[in-house]
Parts: structure tokens; sequence; C-alpha cells
């Protein structure tokens, strides 16, 4: 969990950094855009590796209470074998008898007991099953969603690049504005190479 933990920080140390220019100017929005897209989907990793552990650490807790009853009730079972092994010719006392009542409805209150908890515990992880689906259906759709826009603004900006080279082409204010664009993004680029 530490390793994983600390594997994530790093990643997050790594985003900030990248985010962060060595001249103190504004780092380029699309590639922030793509670092925060990138520590949601480590956060989010993180969380449900999380969340699985917290599972896994639940049922195991289920599985060793349900091991000790079950041990509880096997003492309990070897105690009456052991009783109605006796011989019949002895007389069975009355604290006997009443200690064999006991321990068969202590007997029975633990079978109850288990067949409630196991009945919950099939609940319980069919009702987790059903949403972890949901939740990975939901985390899908809003991954198509955001290939969509991120396909609608690559879009977007290809249009108004040929309406700009349109422009360009009949003002030349239009054309050396164009011009002292591509050049600074042509920089941008190499700098972040």
């Amino acid at each position: 969990m530490d390793a994983v933990t600390s594997a994530v920080r790093h990643s997050v140390n790594e985003l900030v950094a990248a985010t962060r220019s060595p001249f103190g100017s504004v780092p380029v929005p699309a590639r922030q855009v793509e670092l925060e897209r990138a520590l949601r989907e480590l956060e989010g990793t993180l969380n449900l590796r999380q969340r699985v552990i917290a599972e896994a650490e639940s049922r195991l807790c289920d599985r060793e209470r349900d091991l000790a009853e079950s041990e509880a009730l096997l003492v309990a079972r070897e105690r009456l074998a052991a009783a109605s092994m006796r011989p019949a010719a002895q007389p069975v006392s009355e604290e006997e008898r009443v200690a064999l009542v006991e321990l068969r409805a202590e007997l029975g209150r633990q079978e109850a007991g288990i067949q409630e908890a196991k009945t919950f515990l099939r609940e319980r992880e069919l009702y987790l099953e059903q949403a972890e689906t949901k939740l990975f259906e939901k985390v899908q759709d809003q991954q198509d969603k955001e290939n969509e826009l991120e396909q609608r603004e690559e879009d977007l900006r290809a249009r108004l690049r040929r309406v700009r080279e349109r422009e360009a082409a009949i003002d030349p204010r239009a054309a050396a504005l164009l011009k002292a664009e591509d050049e600074a993004a042509k920089k941008r680029d190499e700098f972040s190479e």
C-alpha cells in the first residue's frame, strides 16, 4: 500500500514539476489539461486500489469470524458426540442434561448466525459487484465523453486554423499574426520536448 501511495505521490510531483516552466511563464493549457487528466486517473487508480484492499480486509475478517464460529461448533459437536457415546447404563445427571440442552441451543444459535452472515455476505458481494459494474460503466461513459470533447476541440482548432489561413490569404496583418503565432507555438513545442 505504501509503495502504491509513494508511486502516486512521485507521479503527482512529476506532473506538478512538468506544469511549471523554469522561467515562471504560464504553462501551455493543452499540456496542463493532459497532466490534470493523468493526475485524475492516478487518483482514481489509487482510490480503486484502496477500496479493493478495504474490501479484501473486510472479507478476510468475515472469514476469520466464520472460521472461529465453525471451530466453536466443532468443539461443541465433539463434546456432544463424546457425551452421546457414553454407555447408556450410566444415568445422565440433571446438571449434564441441562448442559447438553444449553449446548444444543447454543449450537442452533451459532448455526443460525453463521447462515445469516453467509447470506448477508452473498448479498453484499452481489451488491458490490453490481455497484462496481455500474461504476465501471460510468467511468467508461465519462472517458468516452472526454474523448468526444477532445475530438470536438481538435476539430474546432483545425476549423479556426483554416479560417485564419483563409483570412491570412486576404489580409497581410492576419498573415503576420498567424506567422507569429506559428513561431511561438513552434518554440513552445521545442521547449516542451
